[in-house]
């Protein structure tokens, strides 16, 4: 198959999930959109099984019933109250993948990544991992499993800071490092990350949880394009810049709709609304 060949069936899929996405609008409108959404993402995980070669079936079937299997049930189980906690774990669950794909790649590529390659993998391994332990917490207060009411801790802004401190000085430490010191970087970056995922989750409260959620879905979508610039695949940088772009869009409309202001939302600083109809 040639390059045009393989670009335009990439260019197809993302089509066909922007169009899923845009149905999302309307109650009605949204079942089709979740429907032309999955078979969007199902024909982008043919083509990499495809283009990969991956065909030792010993492996990738039972992953793959399992997977199916396990979400099945899960949806099956969950009524339509606690839609918003699934949504949640779902975040969680596509940015933990991406966390580990970009940390998996980052030891295995150690000192033999291109510079792109290698930053990309950081980001993704931080954003993956927040947008994990963010999402755990999301769910955990809309599931009633962890206190609602906002969870303000002493000096919490200085505590985000030193932890996005910490996450800098861990990856310079694995860019210059090698060997054994490289994989604790790694492990630092991580632990830094995860811990700064619930940090800033849990000072937002139920009320605000839409407006984290679709947040979380766009760190989710961002965490897998930059996971696709790890492994260079083009189809998973265009879905996931897709993803993390309409979350961002869904992120402003939800503060709109609830007259709320984001920055109030995400820092707790008390900000004066300006109504849509006034700018």
């Amino acid at each position: 198959m040639t390059n045009w060949g393989s670009l335009a069936i990439d260019f197809a899929i993302i089509l066909i999930l922007i169009l899923g996405i845009s149905r999302f609008r309307t109650p009605r409108g949204g079942r089709f959109g979740n429907l032309t959404a999955a078979f969007a993402l199902a024909l982008a995980l043919v083509v990499v099984v495809q283009r990969h070669h991956l065909t030792d079936l010993r492996v990738l079937l039972p992953v793959a019933v399992l997977g199916t299997v396990l979400g099945w049930l899960v949806a099956e189980r969950v009524n339509m109250i606690r839609i918003p906690s699934l949504v949640a774990i779902q975040n969680g669950a596509g940015g933990l993948a991406s966390f580990l794909v970009s940390f998996v790649e980052l030891v295995r590529g150690a000192g033999h990544l291109g510079l792109t390659a290698e930053i990309s993998g950081f980001l993704g391994l931080v954003v993956g991992a927040a947008t994990f332990s963010g999402s755990v917490v999301a769910a955990g207060k809309l599931d009633n499993k962890i206190r609602q009411t906002p969870v303000v801790l002493p000096r919490h802004s200085v505590i985000l800071f030193a932890l996005a401190a910490g996450m800098v000085l861990s990856a310079v430490w694995a860019a210059v490092g090698s060997g054994g010191a490289w994989l604790v970087a790694l492990l630092c970056l991580s632990v830094f990350a995860l811990v700064a995922g619930v940090v800033f989750s849990i000072r937002i409260g139920g009320a605000d949880m839409p407006v984290l959620i679709s947040f979380l879905n766009s760190g989710s979508g961002l965490a897998a394009a930059l996971c696709g610039m790890v492994i260079a695949n083009r189809l998973l940088i265009a879905c996931g810049a897709t993803v993390a772009v309409s979350g961002l869009i869904l992120t402003q409309v939800m503060c709109h709709a609830m007259n709320r202001n984001l920055i109030s939302v995400f820092t707790g600083i008390k900000l004066k609304r300006v109504p849509s109809s006034d700018v």
